[in-house]
């Protein structure tokens, strides 16, 4: 089953959309070979996007769409077969002439691809429109290329799509990455030496290796994946650099015992949390700290149910030039 979503917001300037664009391509979330640029050049995406609405002189109003495929857990698809059902999703003729940089993203149990789409055509110079009959025609078109890979179909609007506040909980909370993020987080805010910032990532379940001869640090999770200090977002806040001066800070700051204590505080509310909201006993890494945060955004999500409108059927300008 594939979920089509757009993600809403304010995106009028070129700094969002350069921001976008090296989100969806930063090397932490996408792998090589797993992204691409549709009449247009990948790597150089930003600066073809700005030169068509240049040349149009259409460089006001929205930058560029965002849209998400999404695929559920649960389908054994491999990260390539999910790439290429994106390839074959652009061939639809409403994308004739756009340009579009898409990456498939590996870091969530739930593979999706994500789409920046430039606003204005590269023919012909018109803007982006999509009117609800051909919003239909895309999910349509968007189900007849997973039924073609042998893939779950979904019918029905619920059964079809999510809630983007959903999908990243649900994500994040089974990246194992983003899971490794948040540990680093909290070892950092406590640490006071490198001796002291490795012991705590080990009392949080990882290895860590951190060599002056070597540029990177490499931390290993309980199931043995490892990531280098390099692919942590935003990578300059974690450099070994980064992190010494941080020491430096908590041993001006923050008392010994009191970072300390803190610390331990915070090992046994993850004990706590595992205790009383079990998983599958089969499963080495739990994600607690994810987990962790995720139920403490559950307000928040609710809210967002009501005022993101990522599902395109709540659009307000269904057939409007966006």
């Amino acid at each position: 089953m594939a979920i089509i979503e757009q993600i809403n917001g304010r995106n009028k300037t070129y700094t969002g959309l350069r921001r976008v664009i090296d989100y969806i391509l930063r090397d932490d979330k996408t792998e090589l070979g797993l992204n691409s640029g549709f009449n247009c050049d990948a790597d150089n995406a930003y600066n073809d996007f700005v030169m068509t609405k240049r040349n149009y002189n259409k460089e006001t109003g929205r930058q560029y769409i965002h849209f998400v495929q999404s695929f559920s857990d649960r389908e054994e698809i491999s990260p390539e077969t999910v790439k290429a059902i994106a390839d074959e999703l652009l061939m639809m003729d409403k994308f004739k002439g756009f340009q579009v940089v898409y990456a498939t993203h590996t870091d969530t149990d739930n593979l999706h691809t994500h789409f920046i789409l430039n606003t204005v055509n590269s023919y012909t110079g018109m803007k982006w429109k999509m009117s609800k009959e051909e919003l239909q025609e895309l999910k349509d078109y968007s189900d007849e290329i997973c039924r073609r890979y042998g893939l779950i179909i979904t019918h029905g609007k619920k059964g079809s799509h999510i809630n983007r506040g959903e999908y990243r909980t649900k994500g994040k909370s089974k990246s194992w990455k983003y899971e490794l993020y948040l540990a680093v987080v909290e070892a950092r805010k406590y640490a006071t030496s490198r001796e002291d910032f490795i012991f705590k990532l080990k009392k949080l379940g990882y290895q860590t290796e951190w060599s002056d001869n070597r540029k990177y640090i490499t931390f290993t999770n309980i199931d043995g994946k490892k990531c280098r200090n390099r692919k942590l977002y935003p990578p300059e806040q974690f450099t070994k650099e980064a992190l010494e001066k941080r020491f430096e800070l908590n041993v001006c700051k923050l008392e010994k015992h009191v970072a300390h204590t803190r610390f331990e505080s915070l090992l046994s509310t993850i004990k706590l949390f595992e205790a009383n909201h079990p998983v599958d006993a089969s499963s080495k890494n739990t994600y607690p700290l994810s987990r962790m945060e995720t139920a403490s955004k559950m307000d928040d999500i609710a809210n967002a149910k009501q005022n993101t409108g990522l599902n395109w059927d709540k659009e307000k300008n269904n057939g409007q030039e966006l």
